[in-house]
């Protein structure tokens, strides 16, 4: 089986972030905090995570003879569903919208902005509301001495005018590695410097020389240290730069 490893996800922490302010500041990436318009959720139950739900019209339209020449869509609908274990200011105007602290009201959902943010390690991924939610109770929701008290809540999301469903935020992912120079020769008892430069998915670099493995192929002709090559002995050395399961390499020459 072939494939990219990296590029398969197992989410190991989330959060939903609602803000009641449907003008509130969109954090500018995905390394960029949540402002205080947002409200976390809190607590989530992790093994229902957040199941996606799309609905759509369709209608085939045939030829004579039975052949399919078009479908027609329409009215599509996406629903995002998240279980909250927190019983809180934001999931109970969530639950109970048009409530207040002393009484309980019909439910009459109100517009919301919702960010859904999963992580793995330093990789975040988000998916903000491009134009607004409405979040309600799904199922049932009650109190007993056996489960923890939790509220599935689904939201209903509402695309902008020209379709879009959500902003979508990440972190950069590692694509490649390049060490220069690529070729280096050195006599024995000097040192050759190299250069060791990450390229993310969104174009952008990094020098990652201090944070590289590097390694010899034979120490006893060249020896590596953070990106150091020193010449030992007359021959030739592959040094071996490795960068989270990215690698590269240079072709040493030691000169006598």
């Amino acid at each position: 089986m072939s494939g990219d490893p990296t590029k398969a996800n197992l989410w190991t922490d989330a959060d939903v972030y609602v803000s009641f302010d449907l003008a509130a500041p969109r954090p500018a990436d995905a390394n960029t905090p949540f402002g205080p318009a947002w409200h976390l959720v809190g607590l989530l139950d992790g093994d229902e995570g957040f199941p996606e739900s799309r609905e759509e019209d369709t209608d085939d339209k045939f030829a004579w003879g039975g052949i399919l020449v078009r479908t027609s869509r329409n009215h599509f609908k996406l629903t995002k569903t998240f279980t909250a274990l927190e019983d809180n200011d934001t999931t109970r105007r969530l639950v109970w919208p048009g409530s207040t602290a002393t009484k309980i009201r019909v439910p009459k959902p109100e517009q919301v902005l919702v960010a859904f943010e999963t992580r793995e390690g330093e990789k975040v991924r988000r998916l903000i509301t491009a134009q607004h939610a409405e979040c309600s109770l799904d199922g049932d929701h009650g109190e007993n001495e056996v489960d923890l008290e939790s509220a599935t809540i689904v939201a209903t999301i509402f695309p902008t005018g020209s379709g879009d469903l959500f902003d979508r935020q990440s972190t950069p992912v590692l694509e490649s590695l390049a060490v220069t120079p690529a070729t280096v020769s050195v006599a024995a008892g000097e040192i050759s410097a190299t250069v060791a430069t990450a390229t993310f998915s969104d174009g952008s670099t990094a020098d990652v020389t201090a944070g590289t493995s590097w390694s010899s192929s034979d120490p006893a002709k060249a020896s590596v240290n953070s990106g150091f090559i020193t010449g030992i002995a007359a021959g030739t050395s592959t040094i071996t730069a490795s960068y989270n399961g990215q690698t590269d390499t240079v072709a040493v020459t030691v000169t006598a």
